[in-house]
């Protein structure tokens, strides 16, 4: 810039602060992503996290407040820039020729300083003086773009074939033959909620207390441990997982299994004589990729009839929505496999929901009082242990809704209980695995032993150290091994004794 001037040094200048501006644009983005999904961002993958974000900030804050915040970023941003521009622009502002030559001689051995960092590779770049991370970071960048088209390609390839091919004209599940399959997405219920102290104390005996219920009840719980695909938010990534056997641990990948004709669980369901339907309480306007899944019926938010008040983002309760899914069940002439979403331990945790009696719920009106209280998200978002603390509560609330469901209303159904991932850095910490518990909770034995060889648990509180399973492999075993029927022993006994007669 020293030696330029006149137009080459205006479209350097304007070089600089492009460039400049991009790399603070997608840092910026990493401590987003990296705060709320535990990786980098990706500018070809995580556009859409841009809406999901802005979807989510106005339902929490209100449009107003939301329209704030994104112009005070955006005008930051804008001035770190401009300001930038502004300074170096007085490289330009230098007359005497001999003095800018000689500038630019010295910035150019500090330049070749800074190349021989770069080469020497420091072992601790943080305490290197003159660490060039930027180009080291927009390299990576790079990179990162590269393998994630290649990861495309070989995903490609596997959407070819299906692990259950070889099942093609078999009838499938009949060991839930006539019996309502319910399977349930508890938001953010990961691993960190039994893994870390300060959570266990109040899941753990929330999970005992659960299975004591049910027990007195005749039911039975097998647990374990799944590997989501996402973490810290995308849920859809992690239905998409399970329904379709896919590891859909990106939206391009995602986009891709809804553009093919790989057959979803339900979908199958679907073929061999069960009505399937999708509650979806957080879907408040199109969902194109819900052709996908081949659902009889999708209920949306709005299709749920519901009257009461919205608690923050969350559209309405999650025992509203498991009252709303039983009604459905109920009118139908078929056994029903439902695939229902609870989003009461989404964030922003605040009000937290409480349990009213199941024939109080009516038109969800009841819960207006609840919808009320609590502090706003401004007040329990300015302290982290508030957060965590409204958090842990609102799983708490979720869990014992599921557990008074299954013990009042729970008709001999099978359920399939699972978190769609883990919640956010933030409460689990650095380190955290993608693991998410899940629970199969049914008073058919035959039903729980086919679950043995996954190693789960017996009861609501899966094995600590047990190995997870991945998600996307649930459907190929469910599918497998739920495909015959296992005679009872009194109707063996009871056809020996009329053969014999």
């Amino acid at each position: 810039m020293l030696l330029f001037r006149g137009l080459p040094f205006r479209i350097t200048l304007a070089l600089i602060a492009a460039t400049a501006g991009s790399l603070l644009f997608l840092k910026l983005a990493d401590l987003g992503t990296y705060t709320a999904f535990d990786r980098p961002f990706n500018p070809v993958l995580d556009m859409i996290i841009l809406r999901d974000g802005w979807n989510l900030l106005t339902g929490t804050v209100g449009l107003t407040e939301a329209v704030a915040i994104i112009v005070a970023v955006l005008a930051g941003w804008a001035a770190v820039v401009v300001l930038l521009a502004y300074c170096l622009a007085g490289a330009g502002r230098a007359v005497a020729r001999p003095a800018r030559i000689a500038g630019a001689v010295a910035l150019g051995f500090a330049a070749a300083g800074i190349l021989i960092e770069i080469v020497n590779e420091p072992q601790n770049r943080n305490d290197s003086r003159f660490a060039a991370n930027n180009i080291r970071f927009a390299i990576e960048r790079v990179a990162l773009i590269q393998r994630a088209s290649a990861d495309l390609l070989a995903f490609r390839d596997a959407l070819e074939t299906d692990p259950i091919d070889d099942l093609a004209g078999e009838p499938l599940f009949a060991a839930l033959e006539g019996r309502d399959v319910y399977v349930l997405f508890v938001e953010s219920y990961g691993r960190t909620v039994l893994a870390n102290p300060a959570f266990r104390t109040l899941i753990e005996p929330r999970l005992q207390s659960i299975q004591t219920a049910l027990a007195s009840n005749g039911y039975r719980a097998r647990s374990g441990w799944l590997t989501s695909p996402t973490v810290g938010g995308q849920s859809w990534l992690a239905h998409g997982a399970l329904l379709s056997g896919l590891p859909t641990t990106d939206q391009n990948r995602y986009d891709l299994m809804i553009a093919s004709e790989r057959k979803s669980l339900n979908a199958l369901f679907r073929e061999h004589g069960w009505r399937t339907i999708a509650v979806m309480p957080a879907i408040t306007m199109d969902w194109p990729e819900g052709g996908y899944y081949g659902y009889d019926e999708i209920y949306a938010a709005g299709d749920l009839d519901y009257e009461g008040l919205p608690f923050n983002w969350v559209t309405m309760p999650d025992q509203f929505t498991l009252t709303a899914a039983r009604r459905i069940v109920e009118a139908s002439d078929e056994p029903v496999m439902a695939e229902i979403a609870l989003i009461s331990s989404h964030a922003p945790w605040t009000p937290i929901a409480e349990l009213v009696p199941w024939e109080a719920v009516g038109d969800g009106s009841i819960f207006n009082d609840q919808a009320r209280a609590g502090e706003p998200p401004s007040v329990v978002w300015s302290e982290p242990d508030s957060v965590r603390d409204h958090f842990v509560r609102s799983i708490d609330y979720a869990l014992e809704t599921i557990g008074s469901f299954v013990e009042t209303l729970g008709d001999d159904a099978v359920f399939i209980v699972l978190g769609d991932h883990q919640p956010a850095r933030m409460l689990t910490g650095d380190g955290a695995t993608r693991d998410v518990p899940v629970h199969i909770i049914t008073n058919d034995p035959d039903v729980l032993t086919r679950f043995d060889p996954l190693g789960f648990a017996e009861g609501m509180i899966p094995t600590p150290g047990a190995d997870p399973i991945p998600m996307w492999d649930m459907r190929e075993f469910l599918v497998r091994d739920m495909r015959e029927r296992l005679v009872p022993e009194h109707e063996i006994k009871e056809a020996m004794t009329g053969r014999s007669g």
